[in-house]
């Protein structure tokens, strides 16, 4: 049998979208400044972390050799010699805690070793059972290798981010992985048994009712049920068990199980239509309405200045000169006790003072800390404001709650000029 005659039909089409999609994410990221950074730092972490990792299992797992479970290695040998493989892999004996697994996988994703880590456990059991060979699980993993599925994932990183995709494809991949190693090993059965070691454990595996087990799939049609699978790396055991039936024995599996092609069509609808559709819709009306009744008015904080000082702010000459026909009031002090005259120094607006003072705005109000115009004017050196406050009768001399005048500030911040100038007018 040819090697695509072994491969799911589905693997290469998943493989190719994902690798598109890949492209695509990784072409947004590189357009980014951010996003290259991101791109790198994800890529260098993930590789710094994998190759440790690797590197702690070859310090500290038990490597098959020659001279070293001599008949676990033979298996290695002779499966990798019929699977065509063009390097032997270092296999590795892990303790698993009890844990039921094994992986493949490289030092380094493009470049490195070949590597297949067998958890103690399957080990532990292929030695005590009679109906289970280990062959399955190490050809399983060896087709990993063959096929360039740990090489591959690096292509199809960025899809898993896409809902259902990249896991669609790690699905297939089992599957051809399953049927390869069913084929290499020309035993169907020991496949099955080992898949069913996965569901009911070492002990129980021999006597799970196999039809009584496939049918359990056809119960849950549920939406979640469906929802648990498409989210999966690993299909279901009971469809995995069907596939090697399907593939090994003409399509004519012990149980037909259904297809649920109505209950993923929907789910693909409701997440990618559906949901954002909802999602939107509620943003924009809750948007609208938060403008229209403004709920949000109790929680935000008042502005520290009134329409006067605001537009003084914005320099908009017309509305401050309205606002003052209107009946503005120039002496008005904010929460800060702030007035507008402060306002129009410490925002460098100078031309707004003489038509304040025109308007009746007092050149000598204090703030909360006694703190007035001129005394502002002083601290910044605004001789220009300075000499319009002071030619409308502001007291160079007036102290702040610090004892401190306009004059004195100016002699603190060293500016002989002002000095001279508040000196003029006393």
């Amino acid at each position: 049998m040819k090697e695509n005659q072994l491969v799911h039909k589905h693997e290469e089409t998943f493989f190719i979208i994902c690798v598109i999609t890949t492209c695509l994410f990784t072409l947004y990221l590189l357009l980014s400044i951010v996003g290259i950074f991101i791109f790198l730092a994800l890529a260098l972490i993930s590789l710094f972390s994998h190759i440790l990792s690797m590197s702690h299992i070859q310090l500290n797992g038990v490597r098959l050799r020659e001279s070293q479970f001599p008949d676990l290695y033979e298996k290695v040998v002779t499966l990798s010699a019929k699977m065509e493989l063009k390097n032997i892999p270092e296999v590795y004996i892990v303790e698993s805690g009890g844990l039921l697994n094994a992986f493949a996988t490289k030092v380094l994703a493009l470049s490195g070793k070949n590597m297949v880590v067998l958890y103690s456990d399957f080990v532990d059991i292929a030695d005590e059972a009679s109906d289970f060979d280990i062959d399955y699980i190490i050809a399983h993993e060896l087709a990993h290798l063959k096929r360039n599925h740990i090489t591959k994932s690096i292509f199809v990183s960025l899809a898993m981010w896409i809902p259902f995709l990249g896991t669609s494809y790690l699905r297939m991949a089992e599957y051809t992985c399953d049927r390869m190693a069913a084929y290499y090993t020309e035993k169907p059965q020991n496949a099955i048994n080992g898949l069913l070691i996965l569901a009911a454990g070492r002990r129980l595996y021999n006597k799970v009712n196999l039809n009584e087990y496939l049918e359990q799939y056809n119960e849950k049609k549920g939406f979640f049920a469906t929802l648990a699978e498409l989210l999966s790396t690993h299909p279901p055991l009971p469809k995995r068990i069907h596939e090697i039936q399907s593939f090994m024995n003409d399509d004519q599996p012990t149980v037909q199980l259904v297809k649920k092609t109505k209950q993923v069509i929907l789910i693909i609808v409701l997440i990618f239509f559906l949901l954002p559709g909802l999602f939107i819709g509620v943003s924009v009306g809750a948007a609208f309405a938060f403008s229209k009744l403004d709920f949000l008015s109790e929680f935000t904080e008042p502005s520290e200045y009134d329409p006067l000082m605001q537009a003084i702010i914005d320099n908009d000459r017309e509305t401050v000169e309205q606002l003052l026909k209107d009946g503005a009031d120039p002496n008005t002090l904010n929460e800060y006790g702030e007035s507008a005259l402060l306002v129009s120094v410490t925002n460098e607006r100078p031309e707004y003072i003489p038509i304040l003072i025109d308007y009746g705005a007092d050149p000598n109000l204090q703030d909360d800390y006694g703190w007035t115009p001129l005394m502002s004017a002083a601290v910044v050196g605004d001789l220009e404001s300075g000499k319009l406050l002071l030619d409308a009768g502001a007291d160079p001399n007036l102290k702040d709650s610090d004892d401190m005048s306009a004059l004195d500030y100016a002699k603190e911040y060293e500016d002989p000029e002002f000095v001279q100038l508040l000196e003029s007018y006393e």
